[in-house]
């Protein structure tokens, strides 16, 4: 089952704490040494755990919180509650984590009988454990042994904080989302299943900008063709949203045609613009900054409905083309950075 992601706790297992949560009573002298797996301060603060789990259950020695909570393990459907606590004034822990002990409560996804390691080589390779805040508040555990993300995961710069830091506490600006039944790597940032997420303003604006008004869709009205997609499933075409938002800041949110006319402004104060491609995207055209324009909306509309003469890049001329829209001549003007890639791709097929 797909999750959209809220934050991560993550900690780099050091071998001296694996070795103690893992030995078996009796082991040593004086005891089986620690049960819990601790998480400093200085890594991941009071305020994060906070952040993370919500208001504490209670508070034990020191006026220090605790938390219980229902946790998950990616891949295995077997959840149980969690003991969180600030053990110390140095240290967030996680309780009762030594295997070999009647008081065990080893989360199910760190156990060897799921495939957690029971050893391995701390000068070569990484452990790290991590828990996973999901948008619907449910929590749910997972673990890697890699030093460095393997070139068939999917990640990004904060995701990367996992392979690179002791420990942390991590949230994201872009989307991103976990397969609750993907125990290796369950991230991921393009939504394929969740058909009830709750749309952000954001989301709402991006569907609106990234909307592909072909004219086979027009055809499809008039004929009164039903749709083929009976439930509504959000994706976020991810590429789009990178133009997008480069467009729009480049030419402020007004139209490449019309400027500040025919557009409104936004409660934020900006223009509201959207990104047309000169080729639609249902008629192969490509997903790049050559084939894209920002433009009103109404203009947008226009573009794909009206009579529009025909749209020959090579015929720009100081910045601008003239085109003819139901007879009437306006003319498209570049930006200096856009035209350049404009330049560049018309250059590359001669």
């Amino acid at each position: 089952m797909e999750k959209r992601v809220v934050s991560i706790v993550f900690r780099r297992m050091t071998y001296a704490d694996f070795r103690h949560i893992n030995k078996v009573g009796g082991e040593e002298q004086g005891g089986g040494g620690q049960s819990y797996i601790d998480f400093p301060i200085k890594d991941v603060s009071l305020d994060k755990w906070h952040q993370l789990l919500g208001s504490p259950t209670g508070f034990g020695a020191g006026d220090r919180p605790y938390w219980n909570f229902e946790i998950n393990s990616l891949g295995i459907t077997h959840p149980i509650t969690l003991k969180i606590y600030q053990r110390r004034p140095a240290s967030v822990s996680i309780a009762s984590q030594k295997i070999h002990s009647r008081e065990s409560n080893r989360v199910p996804s760190w156990h060897p009988d799921n495939g957690f390691p029971d050893d391995y080589n701390p000068d070569l390779q990484n452990l790290v454990i991590y828990i996973v805040k999901t948008i619907e508040g449910e929590y749910w555990a997972g673990w890697f042994l890699q030093d460095s993300i393997p070139s068939t995961w999917v990640g990004n710069t904060t995701l990367g904080r996992m392979f690179n830091e002791p420990a942390g506490y991590l949230t994201f600006k872009k989307k991103v989302f976990i397969d609750t039944a993907n125990s290796l790597w369950p991230f991921h940032f393009n939504a394929t299943e969740i058909e009830n997420e709750i749309p952000t303003e954001e989301d709402k604006e991006l569907e609106l900008e990234l909307e592909d008004t072909s004219p086979k869709l027009q055809e499809n009205i008039s004929q009164n063709k039903k749709p083929e997609l009976t439930e509504r499933v959000i994706r976020i075409r991810q590429r789009n949203n990178k133009i997008v938002k480069e467009l729009k800041k480049l030419y402020g949110g007004k139209c490449q045609i019309t400027g500040e006319e025919l557009t409104f402004k936004k409660i934020n104060g900006e223009f509201y613009c959207e990104l047309h491609h000169l080729v639609p995207l249902g008629e192969d055209g490509s997903d790049s900054y050559a084939n894209a324009i920002i433009v009103s909306p109404l203009i947008h509309r226009m573009l794909h409905y009206a009579n529009v003469s025909e749209i020959d890049l090579s015929k720009i001329e100081n910045n601008q083309l003239s085109i003819e829209i139901n007879g009437v001549e306006y003319k498209i003007t570049w930006h200096p950075e856009h035209l350049r890639i404009v330049e560049e791709a018309v250059n590359s097929k001669d």
